[in-house]
């Protein structure tokens, strides 16, 4: 858990040093949403495509995407620092440039909420940080209380063609098991592994989640009450609040659970 006093301790050991004349590119949606949550987001100058929360996020200058960086237009901008959630490559080719290169990549809510904290001491909003992780921990705290009871078995639908589901690591495994589901596939040591319908047949889940993005949903749901009978459940989930490990995690877990707590 993550209290008032962790960010002080927080402190000793990461660089809290900030400076007013911070210039910061948010380099995935997660870090813009961390980043105005605790009220920098002022200091961002720069962001990628998919930044889209908060609606002040929407007018950024846009440097690059999920596939790469446009080191000129970031260039343009004279950033100072740049927060990647991406590979080494990409952070060697920022730091040559003489930008400053934080990664944040939480693997579970925890680390989100140590990341929050990290962000409101290299940013200099140490205050904000702390107030809106202490409201976090609060709302996991009284949501553990509510899931605390037999798990449900659930099938993840990450993508339909090629199926890939959520395995054992990363966060999205962990936001599930605090929603008070029991994912068939924790226990392949991947974040989106690869599955066929027959493994998904022989888990035989309870329950099926479908992101509402890129898809048709009526069709998932056609198709998995096909293959699964009229009595597995489905569930569609806003994918921002499910892939994002940023402030809005927690709307996603709630979200689950009353979708849970509601009639079929």
């Amino acid at each position: 858990m993550i209290r008032s006093f962790g960010l002080w301790l927080l402190c000793l050991w990461l660089p809290c040093s900030a400076t007013a004349t911070e210039r910061i590119l948010a380099l995935s949606p997660h870090v813009c949403e961390m980043l105005y949550a605790i009220g920098a987001g002022d200091e961002v100058v720069g962001a990628v495509d998919y930044c889209d929360y908060p609606e002040a996020a929407k007018h950024l200058p846009r440097v690059g995407s999920y596939t790469g960086i446009n080191l000129e237009a970031a260039l343009r901008l004279k950033p100072t620092m740049a927060i990647i959630s991406g590979t080494s490559a990409q952070k060697t080719q920022l730091e040559a440039l003489g930008i400053r290169v934080i990664r944040s990549a939480p693997q579970s809510v925890d680390e989100v909420l140590a990341d929050i904290l990290r962000l409101g001491g290299l940013t200099d909003h140490i205050r904000q940080a702390n107030t809106l992780a202490e409201n976090m921990q609060q709302r996991l705290d009284h949501l553990y209380k509510v899931s605390h009871k037999q798990p449900k078995k659930m099938f993840y639908e990450i993508w339909n063609d090629p199926l890939q589901t959520v395995g054992g690591k990363g966060f999205i495994n962990d936001l599930l098991q605090r929603a008070g589901l029991k994912n068939v596939f924790a226990s392949i040591p991947l974040e989106t592994p690869r599955v066929n319908i027959e493994a998904v047949l022989r888990a035989a889940p309870d329950i099926v989640i479908i992101p509402s993005e890129h898809r048709d949903v009526a069709a998932r749901k056609r198709f998995w009450k096909h293959w699964l009978g009229d009595d597995v459940r489905i569930i569609v989930v806003n994918p921002d609040l499910m892939h994002r490990p940023g402030p809005r995690i927690i709307d996603g877990i709630e979200a689950l659970q009353k979708a849970l707590e509601a009639a079929p």
